[in-house]
């Protein structure tokens, strides 16, 4: 017999694959924006590697968060504009330091290509936006 925290558990996991996979997909294309301006930044325009990683994270922050609060939570009017922006702001920018730290580790340690550095920090902070997001904006 299974219990009733067994299902939530369930329940709960579901839910949170879902919401992560639907965030990781609607961002797509802010990701293709940010691999687009990083290389035009860094291999066209010979910029530094570490400054123009922030700047375009600061640019496609700003996009994603239509994205994130029209698509996936659907706009949940339970809080009010003005509080899902700063909730937002809040968790992408702290998380934004953090990616951007272990982005430099990244380039500065190792001998991967900016680009891949880019992707491998992304997804690694994937899960730890969509859990604070989700709090943000419920």
């Amino acid at each position: 017999m299974l219990s009733t925290k067994t299902f939530e558990g369930d329940l709960m996991v579901k839910e949170t694959l879902s919401g992560v996979s639907k965030m990781a997909l609607w961002g797509i294309p802010g990701y293709l924006l940010a691999f687009g301006l990083n290389y035009g930044f860094n291999d066209l325009l010979h910029w530094n590697v570490y400054l123009s990683y922030f700047l375009v994270s600061v640019i496609v922050t700003t996009l994603n968060f239509f994205i994130i609060d029209m698509i996936v939570f659907k706009g949940d009017k339970g809080k009010s504009l003005k509080v899902r922006i700063l909730g937002y702001l809040s968790v992408v920018y702290t998380s934004k330091m953090g990616e951007w730290l272990f982005y430099s580790a990244l380039i500065w340690a190792t001998a991967f290509h900016y680009l891949w550095v880019q992707l491998i920090t992304t997804f690694s902070f994937l899960v730890y936006k969509y859990f604070f997001l989700k709090k943000a904006f419920r």
